[in-house]
């Protein structure tokens, strides 16, 4: 008689893990410019172009990614070692997303989950490149599904750049929702997923501080994606910006009326927003006459669906008094 041999528990995880690390490397892989790795991407969905028939894959990444790399081509490397160009089809600062679109037939896109039935204790895995070990495997729990704590001081998890391409520390996720997981995220781990037990992609990796990795949850993932869809073009400044209150002091000596704003956090290189001479620190308060009172107002008031740029002014307060800029941004998209 054959008697079955019942696995320890142990090993029956550890053979789990490896089939959902399996799968999900599959659908992971490494933005690079030139040479070098400069974070990672989830093959989100594939699509067929309309004219060719061929494979075209919309990759997800952060924001903070493509920003490292001051273009908006890149060369991105698949789970099977190829190499193919990549292009920028939007991103977005004020959650950190962003997403490049490559045409490469037999990519497997990722198994979405939904982000908003994540509980706390849950079990979660990370694949990216830290520090250039393409399909490196880190293992945690779901510690909150809250905005960060303000005090936490929140670093990208990317690949190191000079010091002189950083303008400012990036999203800060302060009131919106993120993953915090008690994982280990190293440079390299920004922009790759953040998956369940069952290997589905939960949220995008991002940040890190307090000892905890900070990801974007998938929910907003699929809402970046869906304006994009929705949308001709982007029209780009090159700043991240945060929602701050204006103080009754503060509002009463400048004339202001508006209870918050949006502050410059960041000033990307060569953008719009650094040839106009905007700094960070300055407070946006309106954009062509029309008030700014939430940083995530700012791309709606900035344009949904441009087909070409036009000279804007922006009103910042600036040493306590209220200036006009003007400024012309740049399409940072062509139609999804």
């Amino acid at each position: 008689m054959t008697i079955p041999i019942q696995l320890p528990a142990g090993v029956q995880l550890s053979a789990g893990l490896e089939a959902v690390y399996v799968q999900l490397r599959e659908s992971v892989v490494q933005i690079q410019v030139g040479e070098r790795g400069i974070g990672s991407g989830i093959v989100w969905q594939i699509e067929k172009d309309g004219e060719t028939g061929a494979d075209e894959a919309l990759i997800v990444t952060n924001a903070h990614v493509v920003r490292a790399a001051r273009q908006d081509s890149f060369l991105v490397k698949l789970p099977d070692g190829r190499r193919v160009e990549a292009n920028l089809v939007g991103s977005d600062s004020t959650t950190d997303l962003a997403a490049l679109r490559v045409r490469a037939d037999g990519l497997r896109p990722a198994e979405i989950g939904d982000s908003a039935v994540l509980r706390v204790g849950e079990l979660v895995i990370a694949v990216g490149s830290p520090y250039g070990r393409e399909g490196a495997l880190t293992l945690g729990v779901v510690a909150a599904r809250a905005p960060a704590d303000e005090n936490i001081s929140l670093e990208p998890a990317e690949e190191e750049r000079p010091a002189a391409h950083r303008r400012g520390s990036g999203a800060e996720f302060h009131g919106i929702e993120v993953i915090q997981a008690d994982i280990r995220l190293y440079p390299g781990n920004s922009g790759g997923p953040l998956a369940d037990a069952r290997g589905r992609v939960v949220g995008v990796n991002a940040m890190v501080g307090g000892g905890l990795g900070f990801a974007i949850p998938s929910r907003i993932v699929r809402q970046f994606l869906g304006d994009l869809k929705g949308s001709r073009g982007q029209a780009y400044l090159g700043i991240e910006v945060l929602t701050v209150p204006l103080g009754d002091g503060l509002r009463s000596s400048a004339g202001l009326e508006q209870e918050t704003a949006a502050m410059i956090t960041a000033v990307v290189v060569d953008s719009p927003a650094e040839a106009a001479g905007l700094l960070p620190g300055d407070v946006l308060l309106a954009l062509d006459g029309n008030t700014i009172r939430d940083a995530r107002h700012l791309p709606r008031l900035l344009g949904s669906g441009e087909t070409s740029v036009r000279p804007r002014t922006v009103t910042i307060l600036r040493g306590g008094e209220p200036q006009d800029v003007a400024l012309t941004p740049t399409l940072l998209r062509q139609a999804a």
